[in-house]
């Protein structure tokens, strides 16, 4: 699932495979395709327009797959990526989360209109959650969850018990504790001394868990600025404090929502570095958060007569995501689907005028504000699923959901989700009904804007890319550049266009100025990648110039890139 572009391990063939081999490749990475809307919570931000669910940063890549034999320029076989710029200063999001469409998230308060799509951001935001005032049917409607029978009897008795009285059995517990003790060091530094000396790794500060205060607002510093490898490090300080540390795993332990709020941004980050690892096995004891202990009602001594769920449904989300992660979208998928049935039961009990758990009546205005929470995260957990339906190349169920979900909604969530399908449908080698579906959305379009815009020239691209015409689709993707020159995502697919038409030189060109005129966001992993692959395609002696793209990764970005050594092609 986290397969990186490369060039390199398509150089074993002696004819390029045909166009529709180039989709498949999809779907050995599927989240980098879609990538939904997060429309937002409405009980925490304010509720936007969602403005589709493909962003327009997908571009062809070079995928890796076996170790070069002969280097030709028509071995070469370009596939579709996804590429999103992480500038140093925004928030780092997780491809296997939710991207807005356009500008990058940017980290922000509540207060702001902003609203930042990443599961890291609703990590940051929920760390601050305490200062937000109170408001029990935002809170009601937030924190709903319906809970399965077994645990509805251990809440009822733990409400009905005398105070002091309820002592619970160990299975009803969830038991937590920190598996990843070590701590973890700055990955960019580390290949900055080793590659380039102290003097010249200087140039990068590192800042440490201890360099920020031991709090929420220190974390919240370290995710600001990318320093993700010190923000695990901090969380652990955090959660050993709230008594479930290093080897506080199968022993008996109180949760918080703050409790909750820190593992929601440990395992968020833990994601976005790929520490997939030690991530399962932390996650483990949670299990689907469905034991009673997991609910305000288990704790009437501390909440009084609040009920619902203290686990974050960003939490919930990543952790039923998470076997997609590891190769396991069927795992994933059925997890998926159980969220997906308890939320449409919350549905279905909203439209009949009662809370979420159906256990009392609510107002008119307040199950408008409920029925739209909870529908934008039925579509999130969709969106989710189509991401496991692709990964198990089912692009029947994922066309299926997207058609559903076209069939509602604005003018410009229509047009997005045409355009997925328009993609989806090259994923499946059927150039034509792509093409079907980019006609629609163009039609859609329309009634937007008179003119095409970045999402649209990269539509015809990629159609352009199936039907081998590679000049068609440069033309496409300049135009695109034209509107957006800082793309990262349209620099890689002019670079994959300009190699396909035998202009190496100038492909290299191309992802060499993406990075100078904005190097925060140019040096991005799959543009990192891609440019050290033609670097290689060209000549032997490479060495230098990577050392080059390390020492600006030195000065202009923080430690947000998972794989250094992989992204340069260093040995």
């Amino acid at each position: 699932m986290d397969n990186k572009p490369s060039l390199s391990q398509y150089f074993g063939g002696n004819e390029v495979p045909p166009a529709s081999q180039f989709f498949d490749e999809i779907g050995t990475s599927p989240t980098d395709m879609i990538q939904s809307v997060y429309l937002g919570d409405s009980d925490v931000r304010p509720q936007t327009t969602s403005t589709g669910l493909f962003p327009p940063n997908v571009s062809t890549a070079f995928i890796q797959n076996t170790m070069p034999q002969e280097m030709t320029f028509t071995n070469v076989l370009p596939t579709v990526s996804g590429s999103t710029a992480i500038p140093a200063t925004s928030l780092p999001d997780p491809s296997t989360f939710f991207d807005t469409i356009g500008p990058e998230p940017q980290i922000s308060s509540r207060k702001t209109s902003t609203i930042s799509a990443s599961v890291l951001s609703d990590a940051m935001d929920g760390l601050s959650i305490k200062n937000q005032p109170v408001d029990k049917e935002a809170d009601r409607r937030r924190d709903a969850w319906i809970p399965n029978e077994d645990a509805k009897k251990t809440l009822l008795k733990a409400q009905s018990s005398p105070k002091g009285s309820f002592f619970p059995e160990r299975e009803v517990l969830t038991m937590p504790g920190l598996v990843l003790e070590e701590e973890l060091a700055d990955a960019l530094q580390e290949v900055a001394v080793k590659y380039l000396g102290v003097s010249s790794a200087g140039v990068h500060g590192v800042v440490r868990a201890d360099h920020v205060s031991r709090d929420e607002a220190g974390l919240r510093e370290l995710l600001r600025t990318g320093y993700l490898r010190s923000a695990v490090n901090l969380t652990a300080t955090l959660i050993s404090a709230a008594g479930q540390g290093a080897g506080r795993m199968h022993r008996p332990t109180k949760h918080t929502p703050r409790s909750l709020q820190l593992w929601l941004t440990r395992f968020a980050v833990m994601c976005r570095i790929k520490l997939y690892e030690p991530l399962m096995r932390e996650a483990e004891p949670f299990g689907d958060f469905s034991k009673p202990d997991m609910f305000y009602q288990f704790y009437p001594e501390s909440y009084e007569n609040r009920t619902g769920s203290l686990v974050p449904f960003s939490l919930r989300l990543l952790i039923a995501e998470l076997p997609m992660h590891v190769n396991k979208p069927e795992e994933a998928m059925d997890r998926l689907y159980a969220m997906l049935n308890v939320i449409e039961q919350m549905i279905t009990n909203l439209k009949e005028c009662r809370t979420e758990d159906g256990t009392a009546t609510i107002t008119a205005e307040d199950q408008v504000e409920s029925l739209r929470l909870w529908t934008s995260r039925q579509t999130r957990v969709l969106h989710s699923i189509i991401n496991c339906a692709i990964a198990l190349k089912d692009y029947r169920l994922a066309t299926k959901i997207l058609s559903s979900l076209a069939e509602s909604g604005s003018i410009q969530q229509r047009r997005a989700l045409k355009s997925a399908l328009c993609r989806v449908s090259l994923l499946a080698g059927n150039v034509r009904a792509a093409t079907e579906q980019c006609s629609m959305a163009q039609d859609l379009r329309h009634n937007i804007c008179p003119t095409p815009d970045v999402r649209e020239y990269v539509d015809l691209g990629l159609i352009d890319i199936a039907h081998g015409k590679y000049q068609d689709a440069y033309n496409n993707f300049a135009k695109a550049a034209d509107q957006e020159p800082t793309n990262i995502m349209v620099a890689n697919n002019l670079s994959v266009c300009l190699l396909y038409m035998g202009r190496l030189k100038e492909a290299i060109a191309v992802l060499q100025k993406a990075i100078h005129s904005d190097p925060e966001r140019g040096l991005s992993e799959s543009l990192l990648i891609n440019l050290c692959t033609l670097y290689e395609l060209e000549s032997s002696k490479t060495n230098e110039k990577k050392l080059n793209l390390l020492r600006m990764l030195c000065k202009h970005k923080s430690d947000t890139i998972p794989n250094v050594l992989e992204c340069l092609k260093l040995a």
